[in-house]
């Protein structure tokens, strides 16, 4: 146990609606996000891998598909229009913003609504959370729901906490403050697919910072 715990020291179908994750079967998304190194996101899986045990998660999320979702775009059973496409292209070409540093210093679970397939207790995300440069990523997500608004796409709740989905599970896990941060320097985001089944995101879309 003190092992795994200092690893970690110590909508409408047309839009995604707010910050709090929920498992809705959705076989397609879209949506803008920024997403940690490769060496950085397999060393949150392994830690997440080892405390997920203790509350009964068994599937952390895999280091090919964290991220930190800024807007949604689209989300459906269908396929998503090729002019929405190029609309959230548009929107991405836009956006003009310094890059900056981000450091992932929290563990918690949001409230989730969820229930398993099997129709039992309801699914909650445990996710981490960021003191420091949270700001920039609240900044960024404004400035891409803005250029939304402006070509008339739909958009979610103003409101918005960036945070990194790490596993989801029947149990809630205690606030912890985590003595080592998962720091990295966001200089890109991007506009993703994923589908139902799928191992790998699609990046459709790849925009610099800076």
């Amino acid at each position: 146990m003190d092992g795994q715990l200092d690893f970690f020291g110590g909508g409408s179908d047309r839009g995604l609606k707010g910050a709090g994750p929920a498992r809705e079967d959705y076989r397609h998304r879209w949506y803008f996000t920024i997403v940690p190194p490769p060496a950085l996101a397999q060393d949150i899986e392994r830690g997440a891998a080892l405390l997920a045990r203790r509350f009964g998660a068994r599937y952390p999320i895999r280091a090919d598909r964290q991220h930190v979702s800024l807007n949604g775009v689209w989300r459906s059973k269908d396929e998503i229009e090729p002019a929405l496409v190029d609309e959230a292209l548009e929107v991405g070409d836009a956006i003009r913003r310094p890059g900056f540093d981000v450091a992932f210093d929290k563990l918690q679970t949001f409230a989730g609504n969820s229930r398993s397939k099997t129709g039992g207790r309801s699914i909650v995300p445990t996710v981490l959370t960021c003191s420091n440069g949270d700001r920039e990523v609240v900044a960024l997500h404004a400035d891409i729901r803005r250029e939304m608004q402006r070509l008339g796409m739909a958009v979610g709740p103003r409101s918005f906490v960036p945070h990194l989905t790490i596993w989801y599970g029947p149990e809630r896990v205690p606030d912890l403050q985590l003595k080592r941060p998962f720091r990295w320097a966001v200089r890109r985001f991007w506009l993703v697919h994923t589908s139902k089944g799928q191992k790998r995101p699609d990046y459709i879309g790849e925009w610099s910072l800076g």
